[in-house]
């Protein structure tokens, strides 16, 4: 059967143009500032299982307990035990160099210099470590509470994230902008 003339007959769609860079993900697009953050985002995550706060034996304090992680004299307790939200903010801080990585393997166009983000995310997870557990988390005096080895650990996670940022954004040369542009 044959079309008539007044039928339409469909015409095949041409392919939407896209502007090819490379491939869809490229592992020579991300640098070694992108590899150092990921790793720091590594190390924090797995600090949160590690002891991050110790008690004294009772035979020294009995007072020495961490109540609110549910430990007695002399036992330790991880971040997930000892805070109520700031593991959940810590474990959100550990997706930012990922994120990052896949933008840069994406060849992605930022309307913010890349590693900012991560850098900012580094800051404020190293902020939230400090100031949870010296300057606003310190016990009483009479209480002998140490720090144990995930705390210490976690500093140095949050601290490679920041560098891994601010390394990455030191490598993306800063153009000027004309006045009143955004």
């Amino acid at each position: 059967m044959e079309a008539s003339p007044t039928t339409p007959q469909p015409q095949p769609q041409p392919e939407p143009k896209r502007k090819e860079k490379g491939p869809y993900l490229s592992a020579a697009r991300i640098h070694w500032s992108e590899y150092l953050g990921m790793a720091g985002a590594g190390v924090l995550f797995l600090s949160l299982f590690l002891p991050w706060f110790s008690a004294a034996d009772c035979s020294q304090n009995p007072n020495s307990a961490l109540v609110g992680a549910g430990t007695g004299c002399g036992e330790s307790a991880s971040a997930f035990q000892v805070y109520g939200m700031l593991w959940f903010w810590l474990t959100a801080a550990c997706i930012a160099p990922f994120v990052l990585t896949w933008i840069v393997a994406r060849s992605h166009k930022l309307t913010w210099r890349p590693g900012e983000i991560t850098m900012i995310v580094g800051i404020t997870a190293f902020a939230l470590i400090v100031m949870n557990g010296i300057i606003l988390g310190k016990p009483d005096n009479g209480v002998e509470i140490s720090f144990g080895p995930g705390y210490v650990v976690g500093i140095i996670g949050a601290l490679m994230i920041c560098a891994g940022g601010v390394i990455r954004q030191g490598e993306g040369g800063r153009t000027r902008k004309v006045p009143g542009q955004i």
